[in-house]
């Protein structure tokens, strides 16, 4: 029997992009003798620092070398926005499954599944965000399909094509499959649950039936294999490059050397630059707060260093907002026009906090804040 009649194997590991050269190797060895597919399941972008500077071009790279199959587009995608999310699912060697993430002409932001063939089986996957409370299932353009429905639409086509369907569900839950044969990541007693090992010197893996009419679980010991070396030099690239940029210098103002001082100086930055009228929050940086002295620094100690979050706002309900929003020089609540619509900044952290605010929906800025205080600092224009 040759490697491409025999019957799937599926691991499930982790997203940790340090892990992903060992994690290959191991997939890597199963495919020269038999079909494999390869998800990965959590949180793609938990290294905050490193998806800021890269805008999500270090996990692409990483994910798209490693020879990934699959992973979840979650609502914390587009904290990098729907424009560059866009860019990175279309430049991606992989799926991205959103079954529950749509544009406003229902179209899925990612892939609504994927179909392939392995073996002499046909399997099909779809993918489901189930953070409904996520702020960025408000953000303009996007739509957030119920998993109950987005499942049923997406197992309707799915089933016409393949002999064995399942779902990735991100975060890790318990709860239905919807009528899955298989779920991934999802705790559930309605079909075979595949889940990545707790156990860091293992990965888990799973056995298809050459009829597609059964699964087995197995565990594969990592300690077999060495990283696999291409991917090694990927992983450490992207890393320098985001690296070179986190350790450019930057110099404060005078008098703006605690958090409360440089945030009112960034905060009158946006303002003096037309981006907002009004600017929202409580604290711009972590409660550990240590004068930042390059981009790096300054990255980490920001609560949100991605991209600002724009709310359009009447007047007459911006005047009764809490007391932290500071408004543009020259207005003043009292001058507030009723009527007129407002534009307010806010960073996505904020809302999270207070997620009563976006109910009529918010944009986001073209470039993460990050870049935005790294202007302000450098042009010295607001002191």
């Amino acid at each position: 029997m040759s490697p491409s009649e025999r019957p799937v194997r599926i691991f499930v590991t982790d997203a940790r992009l340090d892990r992903m050269p060992l994690y290959a190797a191991a997939v890597k060895a199963r495919h020269a003798v038999s079909p494999t597919i390869w998800l990965v399941t959590g949180d793609l972008f938990a290294d905050k620092s490193l998806a800021a500077l890269s805008e999500g071009a270090a996990q692409q790279a990483v994910l798209s070398r490693a020879g990934v199959d699959a992973v979840v587009l979650t609502p914390t995608w587009l904290s990098l926005g729907l424009h560059r999310v866009n860019e990175i699912v279309a430049g991606g060697r992989y799926y991205s499954l959103s079954a529950s993430l749509v544009d406003t002409s229902r179209q899925a932001i990612g892939q609504p599944f994927m179909v392939k063939k392995s073996g002499p089986a046909v399997i099909a996957i779809t993918g489901i965000a189930l953070d409904s409370a996520n702020v960025f299932t408000h953000l303009v353009g996007v739509r957030y399909v119920s998993p109950g429905m987005a499942a049923g639409m997406a197992f309707a086509l799915m089933r016409q094509r393949a002999d064995l369907i399942g779902v990735m569900a991100e975060p890790y839950s318990a709860g239905s499959a919807w009528g899955a044969d298989f779920a991934v990541n999802r705790d559930t007693s309605g079909a075979f649950t595949m889940t990545a090992s707790n156990d860091s010197g293992f990965v888990n893996c799973y056995d298809v039936s050459a009829d597609a009419g059964h699964i087995t679980a197995k565990t594969t010991g990592l300690g077999l294999y060495e990283p696999d070396s291409d991917l090694v030099q990927v992983v450490d690239s992207v890393r320098a490059v985001a690296d070179s940029v986190a350790a450019r210098s930057i110099l404060l103002p005078d008098g703006a050397s605690d958090g409360g001082q440089l945030g009112s100086v960034l905060i009158q930055g946006v303002l003096a630059a037309g981006l907002a009228e009004g600017f929202l929050c409580d604290s711009l940086f972590v409660a550990d707060f240590k004068e930042p002295q390059d981009v790096g620094s300054l990255v980490s100690l920001l609560r949100d260093p991605g991209r600002l979050a724009l709310l359009s706002v009447q007047g007459e309900e911006l005047a009764g907002w809490p007391e932290e929003l500071v408004l543009r020089p020259g207005l003043t609540r009292a001058g507030l026009t009723r009527g007129q619509t407002y534009r307010v900044a806010t960073t996505v952290d904020y809302l999270q906090r207070h997620r009563e605010m976006v109910q009529s929906g918010f944009v986001l800025t073209a470039r993460p804040f990050w870049t935005i205080c790294l202007d302000i600092l450098e042009s010295g224009a607001v002191k």
